[in-house]
């Protein structure tokens, strides 16, 4: 008992230091602890300050912005005002514009009308005159300029009027372009054939070969025929320009010839089925 009685001081000694040494510790740990919340909340300050530095900057460039939002704004209205004022002198000019051409117009429509006029008057003048020369050139002028119909018309009477005419081959020959230019390929096709039968040895022989082919070819007819006389004029006359001409004209018989034999073969709708 009195052992026990001895141990009891000791031990309660013991608890007490240790009960010391954990307080110590734990003083420590919240000393710590309070150090790294004294630096958290000096970061965070510093955040906080960098923070305010960027709104300051922030509302500086607001402020910029706005400032130049408004400078925008009246450049735009400017902008604006004068590009109403453009389009209104442009609605002038155009107004303007039109009122010129329809001018020219007219007075390109007059002109046309008059030279027609005084194309005829020429060409009936020619033909009054009864010389065969003045009557095949002023339908060769015609002819030059396109003026098919008239051009047609002289050398039309050339022909009847002069059948022994010197130049009466070359008549028939240019009186089938007249006709080709008006695309009446069946009435070209027989003043070129005229030519050919009736003048064999006439300078036009080879333009009159090529401009026969062209007429078939032109009608889809005797393209057999066709590509016969294209074949013979690089043979007659293989340093003639029409003999280039042929060649050309032979590929693209070529091409129309496959064409309709691929057309003519090909089975009928709703034979496949």
């Amino acid at each position: 008992m009195t052992r026990r009685l001895a141990l009891a001081p000791l031990l309660l000694g013991g608890l007490v230091l240790s009960g010391c040494v954990a307080t110590q510790r734990d003083v420590l740990d919240m000393e710590g602890q309070s150090d790294e919340l004294k630096k958290e909340i000096a970061d965070l300050k510093q955040t906080v300050t960098s923070l305010q530095a960027n709104q300051a900057d922030l509302s500086v460039q607001m402020k910029q912005l706005h400032e130049d939002l408004g400078s925008f704004t009246e450049t735009a209205k400017e902008s604006q005002d004068q590009m109403t004022k453009l389009s209104s002198k442009l609605d002038d000019m155009g107004s303007q514009v039109t009122s010129k051409v329809a001018s020219i117009g007219s007075e390109l429509t007059q002109k046309q009308a008059q030279g027609l006029e005084e194309q005829k008057a020429e060409l009936a003048k020619a033909a009054a005159a009864g010389t065969p020369s003045e009557l095949f050139e002023a339908a060769d002028v015609r002819l030059g300029v396109k003026s098919y119909d008239l051009a047609a018309k002289g050398f039309q009477e050339y022909v009847d009027k002069f059948p022994k005419g010197a130049l009466i081959d070359v008549a028939h020959y240019k009186l089938g372009q007249s006709f080709y230019g008006m695309r009446k390929w069946e009435s070209a096709g027989r003043e070129f054939a005229m030519v050919l039968e009736k003048f064999p040895k006439s300078t036009q022989t080879a333009s009159a070969r090529l401009m026969y082919a062209l007429c078939l070819v032109s009608m889809r007819k005797n393209l057999d025929e066709a590509r016969q006389y294209l074949e013979s004029i690089p043979n007659d006359f293989p340093k003639s320009p029409e003999a280039k001409a042929a060649a050309a004209q032979l590929k693209r018989l070529s091409k129309l010839e496959a064409k309709k034999t691929t057309a003519a073969s090909a089975p009928p709708a709703g034979d496949g089925q």
